[in-house]
């Protein structure tokens, strides 16, 4: 615990250094003009992209592997597919990605492929943190709303998904936090150097934060500090993604009393 502190303020202390950097111009000024609107913009649109896909799949799936699914050899195989998902490397699915979104369907280097590639590595945790959410429920919900007549989806869509909310969100936003500042999967798909502009659909590219600082350190060799600034806008947004669930999830545990 003390060794993970220590090197989580010891890397926030690195970042600081680049706090010189930002400011207000810098923030909104064109990649073009050495700026990092563009990449600001971009790394939100693959964040908001990739939960549009993931989470109502992942919301779905958890809902048939919870309610519906009969236990057996079929559900212990899905179940088994999500794990194995959820520990493939973010470069195996990066270029499963370019293989098959961007050359296989015909995506090319997109934003469309960006989303779907991130999409599979945000799906496990949503589906995961989605089932913990609607299995802490307690099932007195569903089966008063199966007394009053209610259909099984009705009831689940009407008492357990609603109780269940608070913790589906948190594990959507929980997902998003987690590919924040992977470059791997959208390095094949999704991003370029440098745009005219942000993409005015989602078959064009995009930039990235944690693309243009890989290409400027590995590719171009550039010193460190010189990106520290790029680094720690994009760990403002993985912090604020994290603690916007935390606190989500500190909130609505205080309203519902059978989480107590």
């Amino acid at each position: 615990m003390i060794f993970c502190l220590l090197a989580f303020f010891w890397i926030v202390a690195i970042l600081f250094t680049g706090i010189g950097t930002l400011n207000m111009k810098f923030l909104t000024t064109s990649a073009l003009q050495g700026g990092a609107f563009e990449m600001i913009v971009g790394t939100v649109y693959l964040f908001l992209g990739a939960a549009a896909i993931a989470g109502p799949i992942g919301i779905l799936a958890a809902i048939y592997l919870v309610e519906y699914a009969p236990s057996g050899k079929i559900t212990r195989v899905i179940d088994q597919a999500i794990n194995n998902l959820a520990g493939v490397p973010s470069i195996i699915i990066g270029l499963f990605g370019y293989t098959f979104f961007s050359k296989q369907l015909g995506f090319g280097v997109s934003l469309l492929s960006g989303w779907l590639t991130l999409s599979l590595m945000v799906l496990p945790i949503v589906i995961r943190g989605s089932e913990e959410a609607i299995r802490i429920v307690p099932t007195a919900f569903k089966q008063a709303a199966l007394g009053l007549g209610a259909t099984k989806w009705k009831a689940i869509s009407l008492t357990t998904l609603v109780a269940a909310a608070p913790g589906i969100v948190t594990s959507v936003i929980l997902g998003i936090a987690r590919v924040a500042g992977e470059t791997a999967a959208i390095l094949f798909t999704s991003s370029v150097l440098v745009t005219r502009g942000l993409p005015s659909s989602p078959f064009e590219p995009v930039m990235a934060l944690s693309f243009n600082m890989y290409i400027k350190i590995v590719a171009r060799g550039e010193s460190p500090d010189k990106v520290f600034g790029i680094a720690l806008i994009l760990f403002f947004i993985v912090v604020t993604f994290s603690l916007v669930a935390i606190i989500l999830r500190t909130y609505y545990r205080r309203k519902q009393p059978w989480l107590r």
